[in-house]
């Protein structure tokens, strides 16, 4: 049971770090992306420094491609639901 009770702790830690990770840290940046499958009505934009647990369920429930921009509203990188993948 103690082997049970730390592996979800340990599980829960990394998720709870991942989730107050900002959009910057696990962004692909824009020269990496494949454009290709990119349509307008998938996207959402977010700002770089927002944390992941305020746009997580949004993206995963709608399949959304987040574009990270910055405050200017330049371009920096984009999130699928690969990133979104915590482990």
């Amino acid at each position: 049971m103690f082997f049970l009770t730390n592996f979800f702790n340990l599980f829960k830690s990394k998720e709870t770090k991942f989730n107050n990770s900002k959009a910057k840290d696990i962004m692909i940046d824009k020269i990496n992306f494949d454009h290709s499958k990119l349509t307008l009505g998938d996207i959402f934009k977010v700002n770089e420094n927002v944390i992941i647990k305020k746009f997580k369920d949004k993206i995963v429930k709608d399949n959304l491609t987040v574009v990270v921009i910055n405050n200017k509203g330049k371009t920096l990188g984009y999130i699928t639901m690969e990133e979104l993948k915590f482990l």
